[in-house]
């Protein structure tokens, strides 16, 4: 009997309404974009597109954010809704944070609280967004010194963006700083811009390295496998696959810092 008392006693009845995971409605939530907010705090923002799949309801849809310990509800929300957004000016003042206490690496995090006959829960629907630094799409473009040391080059070339899309670049003159003439064709960079990610299609730079005294290695190609774009260094660090038609040379990191 005590020890029915003392199991009875100590039960924790206090009830974390928004802890439980796995209600039956998910909403979707589309990528943000931008995913992140930057050092400039006035103009920082994430956007992102929310509804529910169709016959699903809820009673109320709720934008809650957290810093560390902290936590607020933001706002309230009618679904669906498109291209909401969400300013870093908006987060701070519902977390109470003072401006002075904004600073590069904080990380943030947006969830959906979804409440239904009652009981609030906490959707999967939900991301973090970093404090980054000021970014322009004009910073992806330039004159840059490049180095690899595993590949043993190092030189001078020009980042040029496509006409028609600012996060697809073209680095102009990378063959000649190699002392080869090439084709005409340019290593491809593209930059995700939610996340700095740098990916990129395989580019066959020279028809062969006759100009380096092996005229039957053909195709000379560089494939962009990873690498990244930092805001706060104004550098891109890529790692290459280089091959030719004789087999692969391996992967290679490159890093491009702008003169």
């Amino acid at each position: 009997m005590i020890a029915a008392l003392l199991i009875i006693s100590c039960k924790d009845t206090n009830e974390n309404l928004v802890q439980d995971r796995g209600a039956d409605v998910v909403p979707i939530m589309s990528d943000p974009s931008p995913a992140y907010f930057t050092d400039e705090i006035e103009s920082s923002y994430v956007q992102f597109d929310l509804s529910l799949s169709q016959g699903d309801a809820v009673d109320k849809v709720e934008i809650e954010v957290s810093r560390g310990d902290k936590s607020a509800i933001l706002e309230e929300v009618k679904l669906p809704v498109k291209g909401l957004k969400i300013t870093a000016v908006q987060v701070i003042k519902a977390l109470n944070i003072p401006e002075s206490d904004y600073k590069l690496g904080d990380i943030f995090n947006l969830a959906i609280l979804l409440t239904k006959n009652g009981k609030t829960t906490r959707s999967i629907a939900a991301f973090s967004i970093p404090v980054n630094c000021y970014f322009d799409p004009s910073m992806l473009v330039g004159n840059f010194d490049y180095e690899s040391e595993d590949w043993g080059e190092a030189g001078s070339v020009t980042l040029v963006a496509d006409p028609d899309d600012p996060y697809k670049i073209y680095i102009n003159g990378y063959p000649q700083s190699e002392g080869l003439t090439g084709n005409g064709n340019r290593i491809e960079l593209d930059i995700n811009p939610n996340n700095f990610k740098v990916t990129g299609p395989k580019a066959v730079i020279a028809d062969d390295l006759s100009e380096w005294g092996i005229p039957a290695y053909l195709n000379y190609t560089f494939e962009p496998v990873a690498g990244s774009y930092s805001a706060c260094d104004d550098a891109y660090t890529v790692t290459y696959s280089i091959t030719c038609s004789a087999g692969s040379f391996g992967s290679f990191a490159f890093t491009y810092t702008r003169k």
